[in-house]
């Protein structure tokens, strides 16, 4: 080895840690995103199940598909919208659940380019009504 390259690993280290470092971050971010919406649909789906059975019930759907939230997320009932096709429940009318959330970026990076740092992610579900009680 000679006396010239003793440092340069050192330096090569110092020069790629950062953008590693910020990759990493940022796939990190992205992953916080899939698992969200991951969540998202399946409370979404909670509550059309619930919402095919019982679609005046639009408290208790609201409250179903909050409690499918569970981990790193809580959704609130407040988040949670009913539509139903037509706008009266019918047996075999279509009934959609959406539920929203706020997300928010720890990375820098992914913050430069959404400039509030938070993004609304929904998701909706659909089903038939079979029931009208």
């Amino acid at each position: 080895m000679r006396k010239k390259e003793k440092g340069q690993s050192i330096v090569e280290i110092a020069l790629l840690l950062p953008v590693l470092l910020l990759m990493l971050l940022g796939l990190v971010d992205f992953g916080r995103v899939y698992y969200v919406m991951v969540a998202l649909n399946d409370a979404a789906q909670e509550g059309a199940a619930y919402a095919a059975a019982r679609p005046n019930d639009g408290t208790g759907i609201a409250e179903r598909a909050a409690a499918a939230s569970t981990g790193l997320i809580t959704i609130n009932a407040d988040d949670v919208a009913v539509a139903i096709e037509g706008g009266t429940p019918v047996a075999g009318a279509a009934i959609t659940v959406s539920v929203s959330y706020e997300f928010t970026f720890y990375t820098p990076i992914a913050r430069s380019f959404f400039p509030d740092s938070i993004v609304d992610l929904e998701a909706e579900a659909t089903n038939a009504i079979i029931a009208v009680r």
